[in-house]
């Protein structure tokens, strides 16, 4: 099997440019039973001192126990305000270290602290910053299992099959949700609208071109929440402060409208799941009539937690807050399986099996087209 150095070259030939598909070579294959496991998590780049570590490490044990091909991380990779070039420590101390015992790769997305720089932490205002971890998919230096070949991509599993099992498409959300104009203007005004405009593009193209059985979108923003920053359209009504009502901020951008519009143009109905984080809690969430078939599985304790702001706000299968934790799927045909592994803030597995081992805190499993009630 080829070594991730070995695949980050092939990665670098594969892609070129932002919104190209890509494919990862070598070790991107499923298991040896045709399955295709994988971890979701999101919200992780606190730093290896912190929850991160203990989040990480009970990721091992479930991939131990029932096989992992890769994870995906729903953004906010970097905390808090991303790194400043790539040879910042810290993708050492946010990514490389936390994740070292695993030999798979990482797909990423970008989250709005990856696209801050020194402005207020968390706006989302220098999407030069989020550049940086695209670079860092190319440099020389670092394990090679960080997976961002461009700001928004396509990428099918197995690689190289003719009839993928599934095909996961990363979106770019940070822009598109901003709370003030960019400090750049290649990233405000008229050149965001055709950037917006490129991506959408792209989905519905990469959409309708796919083989795939599965197909999963992955984002930072969400659809909808239960959480603090809620559904998109209405972000951040309820939280504490209001963002959206301090003069001077952008409020439609602010409340996600124009990402509402544009998740509704690509990836609603199109796709079986929408994984995505930005709140620090763990949802399944069941799909709602203005996004079809699409069901939402937020993820976004894998390095912070936070209280849920609104329980029910949006019906759901699972949801828990002030927890840390992921999601575990398995692909297998046409039936899906989700579980959530969740520790508690003293860093303890929340459910442990008779032989001591971690256990879920909730499963589920449905057949594709046939969601649960």
């Amino acid at each position: 099997m080829l070594g991730f150095r070995m695949l980050a070259l092939l990665m670098v030939l594969a892609v070129s440019a932002c919104g190209r598909s890509a494919d990862v070579g070598g070790d991107g294959a499923s298991g040896s039973d045709g399955k295709v496991r994988f971890i979701a998590l999101g919200d992780t780049g606190s730093g290896v001192d912190g929850p991160q570590s203990q989040v990480a490490s009970l990721m091992r044990q479930v991939c131990e126990m029932r096989g992992c091909d890769f994870a995906m991380i729903a953004g906010d990779n970097i905390y808090e305000r991303g790194a400043s070039d790539v040879d910042d420590p810290l993708f050492d101390t946010a990514f490389e270290q936390p994740y070292a015992a695993f030999d798979f790769p990482f797909l990423m997305t970008l989250g709005n602290h990856d696209n801050t720089g020194a402005t207020i932490a968390g706006d989302g205002s220098d999407n030069s910053t989020g550049d940086v971890e695209v670079a860092y998919h190319y440099a020389e230096h670092g394990s090679g299992k960080w997976y961002l070949p461009s700001r928004y991509y396509s990428l099918s599993w197995p690689v190289g099959s003719n009839d993928p099992v599934v095909e996961l498409f990363s979106l770019d959300s940070s822009p598109i949700t901003h709370f003030v104009d960019d400090v750049d203007s290649q990233w405000r005004g008229g050149a965001l609208d055709q950037y917006i405009a490129d991506q959408t593009v792209f989905m519905q193209d990469a959409l309708a071109a796919s083989k795939a059985r599965w197909k999963f979108a992955l984002a930072h923003h969400p659809y909808i929440s239960n959480g603090q920053h809620g559904n998109a359209g209405d972000y951040e009504r309820g939280a504490l402060p209001d963002t959206c009502a301090i003069p001077l901020i952008i409020s439609q951008s602010c409340r996600g409208e124009d990402y509402q519009a544009f998740l509704e143009n690509t990836i609603c109905d199109q796709v079986d799941v929408f994984f995505n984080g930005h709140d620090h809690e763990l949802y399944w969430l069941k799909p709602t009539a203005a996004c079809g078939k699409t069901q939402h599985i937020l993820s976004g304790a894998g390095g912070k937690e936070r209280e849920i702001l609104e329980p029910g706000r949006n019906p759901g299968y699972f949801e828990l807050g002030e927890h840390y934790g992921f999601f575990w799927v398995e692909l297998d045909g046409d039936h899906f399986t989700g579980a959530v592994y969740a520790l508690d803030l003293d860093g303890n597995s929340v459910e442990i099996d008779a032989d001591g081992n971690p256990a879920p805190a909730f499963e589920m499993s449905f057949e594709r087209g046939q969601p649960p009630a």
